[in-house]
């Protein structure tokens, strides 16, 4: 019995060094895979699309500085806490506006409007209740003029980015005004 182990290992020997290092099997050539096709350029942005994310950059921003200073000058800390969150929400939507500009070669303003920034340097000399009265109809008034702005752009705009950020806006606008009230 040894011996007919002995010659059955001879002759497997070479079938197991084929299947153990490998085999002489060569894979046939891959395709080559064809070229990836042109990335879609976004549409390009009309003109009031252009003066759309103009305005909505306007009003971030000037928000965003406004509700800066409310989180240290207001004498309610429910202002204090509703301008916390529009800071954080109107960086997130300007970042997306910012995103969305640069896909479409349109640079935006990096600061508020000259109206704008006069009334937030005016607002940051006032504390407490007078900061609440004047930080209030502020937001009244920037949300009044950015409103139909808003609603007639959304329904013209052919840029579904675009439309969405402005839609976010609107309903974050609601929100802050009812909190603010």
């Amino acid at each position: 019995m040894s011996f007919l182990f002995r010659h059955k290992a001879r002759v497997f020997s070479p079938i197991l060094l084929m299947v153990l290092g490998g085999c002489a099997y060569i894979a046939p050539e891959q395709p080559i895979a064809p070229p990836l096709p042109a990335l879609a350029k976004p549409a390009p942005f009309t003109a009031a699309d252009a003066d759309l994310a103009q305005k909505l950059n306007a009003l971030n921003l000037a928000q965003i500085a406004a509700a800066k200073n409310a989180r240290t000058h207001a004498g309610r800390s429910d202002i204090a806490l509703v301008a916390a969150t529009i800071g954080q929400d109107l960086t997130a939507l300007q970042a997306r506006l910012t995103k969305l500009a640069t896909s479409h070669a349109l640079t935006l303003t990096d600061k508020p409007s000259a109206t704008d920034q006069k009334q937030i340097d005016q607002m940051q000399h006032l504390y407490g209740a007078a900061f609440d009265k004047r930080y209030i109809r502020y937001f009244s008034s920037a949300d009044a003029r950015i409103k139909p702005v808003l609603a007639k752009q959304i329904a013209a705009s052919k840029d579904t980015d675009l439309v969405a950020i402005a839609r976010d806006t609107q309903a974050k606008l609601a929100t802050y005004q009812a909190q603010l009230h």
